[in-house]
């Protein structure tokens, strides 16, 4: 009874480090509150799992065949539950598990290793073996706490899988690729002893190891060559806007300029009637000039030259296009962002060019978009909305996403500028129109 209640107590705690070790890619970006309720899962599953498996090995009898099928299985439900609370994409949570997989046959090997070099023959096989490696395997676990936390903090950089869907659910399944080889030749042995069988293991963690190191750095190259092309991109979008918005001052100052040189005949034209006694004609007369002069107003959302730009432009490709458009800027500042107003520029560009696209794929009439960017004490709220009755696909980040080639490029710009500024970022589609809220503390990343 000893040996069934100490055996299921190991295999327990094995699976639940197992589960930690999984939560640690993820924790830097969990709230509070998923923090509490995936440990209160874990602590609330962990007895639950002891029990079964002390009745399971009660009920069966406790042997190697037992012990592979709670191996096996068991780990399941912890995993389950980080799929529940922890909700950051299942591709990212089945490459976790096969990289802890990977693990997990390490450190199982480095402790038939031991048993192999220490100890009697009697120790390597049956459930003398199983005893001692389990409790071998916890030891090594713990030596190693501080290697593990390092590695598996820095196992999902931010680019990892942020390309196409299938090749990242293709180097997801790569470590438990790499782990099938070790789980089918434990299928038809008793238990895996023989010293090439510990070699094979190693080969495989190793090997999976430079794998992802490759991996990652051809991901690092394509991410950054992506953001030189995004890079690219906006710059010359944001210098078709300043051109744009630079060829409609001088169209106002050409027309002011006309407007100067007609003056001198607009006046003598007036003294005339004013001579003549012809006042209420001098009066229409002024009336008729000053609706003249006022008719095209050159627009002023705030007092940020580039953040004017961005917002004149694209409200007029709007209005061409027939849609009502309706913008509120709180910005009483020109230097409203800390000096990096660019940034901010190009956001409200690609959110706004994003919204005219969607809004010329309805129908007349129906045709809408409201722009809000408010920014009190330090704090900045951008809500962006749009009518458009088509459903939108939504990737794992919670942002559209589309099928379409030369398109794309406005999320991309969108996020990296959450990622930059730490902002956090809500799309949602209900009632016929498409919303965007975003909200960043703009005095703590300026301050940087």
């Amino acid at each position: 009874m000893a040996l069934i209640v100490g055996m299921a107590a190991g295999i327990m705690l094995i699976q639940a480090v197992g589960a930690y070790l999984r939560y640690l890619p993820f924790e830097a970006r969990l709230l509070t509150e998923e923090r509490a309720r995936f440990w209160k899962y874990i602590l609330f599953w962990a007895p639950v799992a002891f029990g079964l498996y002390v009745a399971y090995f009660w009920h069966s009898g406790f042997d190697v065949a037992a012990y592979k099928r709670v191996n096996y299985f068991g780990w399941m439900p912890f995993f389950a539950f980080s799929l529940l609370v922890i909700r950051r994409g299942a591709v990212r949570h089945v490459f976790v598990l096969g990289m802890q997989m990977l693990w997990y046959f390490l450190l199982h090997t480095m402790s038939g290793v031991l048993i192999l070099a220490l100890l009697p023959p009697a120790f390597g096989t049956g459930v003398p073996r199983l005893s001692v490696q389990t409790a071998l395997y916890l030891f090594l676990f713990l030596a190693m706490l501080p290697l593990e936390r390092r590695i598996f903090r820095r196992l999902l950089p931010p680019y990892l899988f942020s390309g196409n869907r299938w090749a990242g659910w293709c180097f997801a399944m790569m470590p438990l690729g790499l782990c099938a080889t070790p789980f089918v030749l434990l299928l038809d042995r008793p238990l895996m002893y023989t010293w090439s069988d510990m070699l094979l293991r190693v080969a495989l963690f190793f090997g999976g190891i430079v794998l992802y190191r490759y991996l990652l750095y051809i991901g690092e190259r394509a991410a950054r060559m992506q953001n030189e092309r995004h890079t690219n991109e906006l710059l010359t979008r944001q210098l078709e806007a300043l051109e744009a918005h630079a060829a409609m001052l001088q169209s106002r100052a050409e027309e002011v300029q006309r407007a100067r040189h007609d003056l001198r005949h607009h006046n003598r034209l007036l003294l005339s009637l004013l001579r003549g006694g012809e006042v209420e004609k001098a009066v229409d007369f002024i009336e008729a000039q000053d609706r003249a002069l006022m008719a095209s107003p050159v627009a002023v959302y705030c007092k940020s030259p580039i953040l004017n730009a961005a917002l004149t432009v694209y409200v007029q490709m709007a209005k061409r296009d027939g849609i009502r458009v309706s913008c509120a800027v709180d910005m009483d500042k020109t230097n409203v962002f800390g000096g990096r107003d660019n940034d901010l520029a190009i956001l409200l560009s690609n959110v706004m060019e994003n919204a005219v696209i969607a809004s010329r794929k309805q129908p007349d009439g129906e045709r809408e978009m409201r722009v809000t960017l408010s920014h009190v004490d330090g704090q900045y709220a951008l809500v962006a909305e749009n009518r458009y009755d088509a459903p939108i696909a939504f990737g794992e980040d919670g942002l559209p996403t589309t099928k379409e080639r030369g398109h794309g490029t406005g999320m991309v710009s969108l996020r990296n500028f959450a990622e930059k500024y730490g902002a956090s970022v809500l799309f949602e589609q209900r009632d016929g129109w498409v919303r965007l809220l975003m909200y960043w503390d703009g005095e703590e990343n300026v301050a940087r």
